[in-house]
């Protein structure tokens, strides 16, 4: 079958069944296709949401009225936040894989959750519009999930004012399993691009996926990766506190939140001598074959937070310091963070104090509670690491805990390195900002090996801020590249522990974008991009509803993207306190990784009174944008980087893209983890790229935008091309004709000697029309507010400049993103 003649009925169910635009303007109703999908899977429960149903199967805070709309009948909750309404249904058999089939409106703009009420099992959100255009129609979230007990609900929720929940049918089907997906185009032997999930955040895995134990937790995750094609893990092996694995050099700190399979009692638990839960993950992704890298979100080590000295008159007296010195002659004795609470040498006093205060996790504790070791919030008002990454005390203690993890786990062959989470300006490798660093050890270091003299007297009080201002003012470039080059050789110092270990670890860094303000910091990733066995990943946060085009040298400096799903902090009034003296399974739940706890305590969530049938509750969702667009920072990061590595996640894992996931994993994971060649000067809204390897020439299309876009590829002459996806052989012309779905990659190989000559794509006429109209009024708006004398922000000439550039080179999705970003948002605010 010919490409330009249509697609298969497995390649068009699987390309809808996520509710997939097929056009600019129409939608496939996902509803008629889900039996085909679920095939003999068992439908356990389900709702007509514009039904009503009695107390004990429905409840609401505040009215849920039912819409009738051209689309269909729904039941909206109030539009203001926390408004919300759920449902209650039983299932027969606990532990098996579950799907819930969530059909809403994607009419308006919304901002919802999706929870079980009382933990992380089933919890997923949704938003849509702006920026994101509605399709009009009714889309479908299909999470998969775990059930811990016989008696479910599921809660929908408003999460800010003005965009409601909504929801038309609700479904629920048990499934036998959670089939392996193959991959064809995968050898597995480490040559192709790396598609895999990646946490921040280590503490759920007793209060997700159904999960009592660590174990049973490890096996839902494996399934799960295995059945939506994606071959990779990166978790938490250091945490804000240090390691959460059993070290021997520094002080452990493994905690989790815990929720009873029994009566849906939420627990904390803590230890300091964790067992050793990555030997365990090791050897089970090495049977799975699966790939393992430890994530580092450095930001205090145990020896260090011993050693540290805070006092400032000490420090000014000329008193040894391995704190930052900042450019207002304060010392950084904080990260200024929220990730202080997280040391489980506090949590025994902090449950005594928090349950005196009525308070839980996010509860005002700042300046009440005597942290670990006398942290405070002193220094900078923003973020900042506590201590100098040039001192040699500081970076013995970093070399030594990675020599420990290399000495540990490096002859395990699915560990691959170590991904530091360097999105944190308080992470210990870096200064953070310009604006640290300004201790005597460092400025004296800089003096002596670039010749410089800082003409301060060494005795001064404000000898810090003076030589900031000096600096920053007098030797500006040279201060910086200095700095950098430094870090440089101590992320340097890393990659040569490791590769020591195994000659194929790799050193990861999680940065964001802006690379002009990650080397004021003190991180160069130009001039560490060439360095052997160091690699970044591009970091983006989903919360912000757009995505920025990151410059001509991005895809030379990124090796990959991390896409963070963010989550809403929807904790309601939460609470720690005592387990009761007659609390029956206190003593069965203090039990973490197999082993007795170092402590425990209760916890819970409190919010309006709504008719909800637990006591036990907690509303915590990772929130996706709408549909197929959950598709666009896969596209992205394909046509801005060239990404051989796309990792995602956040707090827990997301089951409820599996379609979308599987159809693009099929293309990008055969695609080798090369770098490739652009094909001609436009990326946008389809980029091409192509690499000779292997005896074969490898051919990618990605389609960045939200509307089909057809393409016509020009080959110097006629030859046999194989769907790297499906395997199918197309006999493709030298003028080559395909259509492009919304956000869709293809991969493809073709001869060797075959010559692709060039492309063109040709996005819809009344698109690009309106997007030029909607730029161009936009820029009118600001010329005029700035002939009108009003004050505007840098951010505004930035905004305007981006809309230029997106006109000049014709790209809609960068257009449209500037256009709805946030900068835009505020200047219409103005």
């Amino acid at each position: 079958m010919r490409e330009s003649e249509g697609v298969s009925r497995r390649d068009f169910v699987r390309g809808i069944s996520a509710g997939v635009l097929t056009s600019a303007l129409t939608l496939v109703d996902t509803a008629a296709i889900a039996a085909d999908e679920l095939g003999d899977e068992q439908l356990v429960a389900s709702f007509d949401c514009s039904k009503d149903y009695p107390p004990e199967k429905y409840f609401a805070l505040r009215e849920a009225r039912v819409a009738e709309t051209p689309i269909g009948r729904y039941r909206e909750a109030d539009a203001t936040p926390q408004s919300r309404f759920g449902y209650r249904f039983a299932v027969e058999n606990v532990g098996r894989p579950h799907l819930a089939v969530v059909r809403y409106p994607d009419d308006k703009r919304r901002f919802m959750s999706v929870t079980d009420g009382t933990c992380y099992d089933l919890s997923t959100g949704v938003f849509t519009g702006p920026g994101l255009p509605l399709s009009g129609g009714m889309l479908e979230i299909r999470q998969v999930f775990w059930p811990r007990w016989k008696d479910c609900s599921i809660v929908f929720t408003t999460l800010a004012g003005g965009e409601p929940a909504a929801v038309a049918t609700l479904a629920i089907y048990e499934l036998t399993d959670l089939p392996l997906q193959p991959v064809p185009g995968d050898p597995g032997d480490g040559s192709r691009r790396e598609l895999g999930i990646q946490y921040e955040d280590p503490c759920g895995s007793a209060a997700s996926e159904g999960a009592a134990t660590f174990d049973e937790w490890l096996a839902r995750m494996i399934a799960y990766a295995r059945h939506s094609g994606q071959k990779s893990l990166a978790y938490p092996i250091i945490w804000y506190h240090g390691p959460v694995f059993p070290s021997q050099r520094e002080p452990a700190h493994y905690l989790d939140i815990a929720v009873s399979p029994k009566d849906r009692t939420q627990y904390v638990r803590w230890t300091s001598h964790p067992a050793d839960w990555v030997t365990r993950l090791l050897k089970r992704f090495w049977e799975e074959k699966l790939e393992f890298r430890g994530t580092v979100t450095l930001m205090r080590l145990g020896s260090l937070m011993e050693r540290m000295n805070t006092d400032l008159k000490s420090i000014q007296a000329g008193a040894e310091t391995i704190n930052n010195m900042l450019f207002n002659d304060e010392v950084q004795a904080g990260t200024n963070d929220w990730t202080r609470e997280y040391n489980v040498g506090n949590f025994s006093k902090l449950v005594e104090y928090r349950e005196k205060t009525g308070t839980g996790i996010g509860g005002k504790t700042d300046d009440q509670f005597p942290w670990a070791y006398g942290e405070k919030k002193a220094g900078l008002d923003r973020w900042g690491p506590i201590f100098n990454p040039l001192h040699p005390v500081v970076q013995a203690a970093v070399l030594g805990i990675v020599q420990e993890i290399a000495d540990r786990y490096g002859s395990f062959a699915a560990f691959k390195g170590l991904s530091f989470h360097m999105m944190f300006p308080s992470a210990i490798l870096w200064f953070g900002s310009l604006k640290a660093g300004y201790d005597d050890y460092t400025v004296g270091l800089f003096a002596k090996e670039t010749g410089i003299a800082v003409p301060v007297d060494e005795k001064a009080p404000d000898r810090f801020s003076q030589r900031y201002a000096f600096l920053t003012a007098k030797h500006r470039e040279e201060w910086i590249a200095w700095r950098c080059r430094k870090v440089r050789d101590l992320v340097c110092a890393i990659r040569d522990i490791l590769v020591r270990a195994r000659g194929d670890l790799r050193v990861t860094l999680n940065i964001y974008p802006n690379l002009v303000l990650r080397r004021e910091a003190g991180l160069d990733a130009t001039l560490l991009s060439g360095e052997h066995a160091i690699e970044f990943d591009c970091h983006w946060d989903t919360r912000g509803r757009a995505l920025e085009d990151e410059g001509a040298n991005a895809a030379r400096i990124f090796r990959g993207a991390y896409i963070f799903n963010n989550w809403v902090e929807n904790w309601g009034k939460n609470k720690w306190f005592a387990c009761a003296p007659t609390d029956p399974q206190a003593r069965e739940m203090a039990v973490i990784l197999g082993q007795p706890a170092d402590g425990i305590c209760r916890m819970n969530s409190e919010y309006e009174k709504d008719g909800f049938w637990w006591d036990s509750q907690l509303r915590i969702p990772q929130v996706f944008p709408s549909g197929i667009h959950y598709m666009e920072h896969y596209a992205h990061a394909v046509a801005e980087l060239d990404a051989c590595r796309i990792m995602r996640g956040g707090l827990y894992l997301d089951k409820a893209h599996t379609a979308l996931i599987q159809q693009f994993a099929l293309a990008y994971r055969a695609l080798p983890a090369e770098k490739f060649q652009t094909v001609g000067e436009k990326t946008d809204p389809v980029t091409m790229r192509t690499k000779v390897h292997e005896g074969r020439c490898y051919l990618y299309l990605v389609n960045r935008d939200y509307f089909s876009v057809p393409v016509e590829i020009q080959i110097d002459v006629s030859c046999r091309v194989i769907d790297l996806a499906t395997s199918e052989v197309i006999e493709a012309p030298a003028q080559w004709s395909l259509t492009l779905r919304p956000y869709e990659l293809r991969s493809f190989a073709l001869p060797a000697e075959a010559k692709v000559r060039g492309f063109t794509a040709v996005p819809p006429d009344e698109i690009v029309i309106r997007l030029k109209n909607e730029g161009e009024q936009l820029l009118e708006r600001i010329s005029k507010a700035h002939a009108a004398g009003k004050a505007l922000s840098p951010q505004i000439d930035q905004l305007a400049a981006g809309i230029r550039r997106a006109l000049e080179r014709g790209g809609t999705a960068a257009l449209r993103r500037i256009i709805s970003s946030d900068a835009a948002k505020k200047f219409h605010e103005l």
